[in-house]
């Protein structure tokens, strides 16, 4: 036998001897391990692109006619006025991050506690523009918001409850 061919043979009943060295079996009983629930996280494909609106629907709900998607991502899309300038609307998902903590991260007006699709939700007004953020499973929420000419914040309601129904969330 090589040196190496020992010395890998040394290595393994050194290995056996350690090993049978633990005391008695009740002794080396298996640790108790313990799982902690995991949140229900939704599937990136359940909201769909854009909160699973189309640009159409974006115009009809914020009587914003000509609005064009100028922004797309998984998570966010913004549609602007086709003279450009600043977004008129903005969706955005926000994975794993509390409703609760954006009440105080949004200063567009005083938050108001709200329900959209029968889903707990926060809406913000100020002087020309609306905000909703409405809870998406148990630790994600969608946030439509609309500038320049929101009378109203009938517009966003109304698309984040869209979102929600065609996610199967209301």
């Amino acid at each position: 036998m090589t040196r190496a061919g020992r010395a890998a043979v040394g290595i393994a009943l050194i290995g056996l001897t350690v090993a049978g060295c633990g005391g008695s079996s009740e002794q080396r009983a298996a640790p108790a391990t313990t799982t902690a629930a995991q949140a229900v996280l939704p599937s990136p494909d359940t909201v769909g692109l854009c909160g699973g609106v189309s640009d159409a629907e974006v115009a009809q709900a914020t009587g914003s006619s000509g609005v064009q998607r100028v922004s797309v991502n998984p998570v966010s899309c913004a549609w602007q006025p086709a003279a450009g300038g600043d977004y008129a609307v903005v969706f955005h998902w926000f994975r794993g991050s509390s409703l609760e903590a954006r009440r105080d991260q949004v200063t567009a007006g005083k938050p108001e506690t709200v329900r959209v699709a029968g889903q707990s939700g926060i809406e913000w007004r100020g002087a020309q523009s609306c905000e909703v953020a409405v809870a998406f499973g148990d630790t994600d929420f969608i946030d439509w918001s609309e500038r320049v000419s929101a009378r109203s914040c009938q517009g966003v309601e109304q698309l984040a409850a869209a979102t929600l129904t065609n996610a199967g969330q209301s």
